[in-house]
């Protein structure tokens, strides 16, 4: 099926109106996997240099500050590869939704499924404040700045996120009469 599509020069795709649910439910697990991970390997580190034995002639605490505390230093780059995988995310909705052919009726879809997004966000958004606010993930996750602004006002951004989707669809559809969203 889609070898003859390609033949045709066409690819039967649709709109992937449900990408920015997958948007807010890939963000929320990125930064809690990552925060998670964070905070573990902190915990690790704190055990390991509060050990005072040696093993093999070597003194445990000098082992993990020369291991673990090179890379606990190194993970604060998991702050920007959040930030990074949800930009990426954002720019994937935009380019497929302008390259996407398809009617223009989808642009009212789109704009539903954006409500329905926002109303998903907005408890997503309440439970990242509530451990920010409070557990053992709390002091790690204040250390993500930016993502800490996305998820605590995610209702708005998956807003913004959604309606420039649509536009992006409405803007992107082609001028070719065997499409059924042509203008022409």
């Amino acid at each position: 099926m889609i070898k003859s599509a390609k033949k045709k020069g066409k690819i039967n795709k649709k709109g992937d109106i449900l990408s920015i649910i997958v948007l807010i439910a890939v963000i929320m697990v990125v930064v809690l996997f990552f925060a998670g991970f964070q905070y573990a390997f902190n915990e690790v580190t704190e055990k390991m240099t509060g050990l005072d034995i040696t093993v093999f002639g070597r003194n445990v605490t000098t082992t993990a500050d020369d291991t673990f505390g090179k890379i606990n230093s190194a993970m604060a780059g998991l702050r920007w590869v959040a930030l990074a995988i949800f930009v990426a995310m954002v720019l994937a909705i935009f380019i497929s939704s302008f390259l996407v052919k398809a009617h223009p009726v989808f642009f009212i879809v789109y704009i539903l499924m954006t409500v329905v997004a926002v109303i998903f966000a907005v408890p997503v958004s309440n439970t990242y404040e509530t451990l920010l606010s409070s557990g053992p993930l709390a002091g790690t996750l204040m250390s993500y700045g930016a993502m800490n602004y996305i998820l605590l006002h995610l209702p708005m951004v998956i807003a913004v996120v959604g309606i420039a989707g649509a536009i992006f669809l409405f803007i992107g559809v082609t001028v070719d009469r065997d499409v059924g969203g042509s203008i022409i």
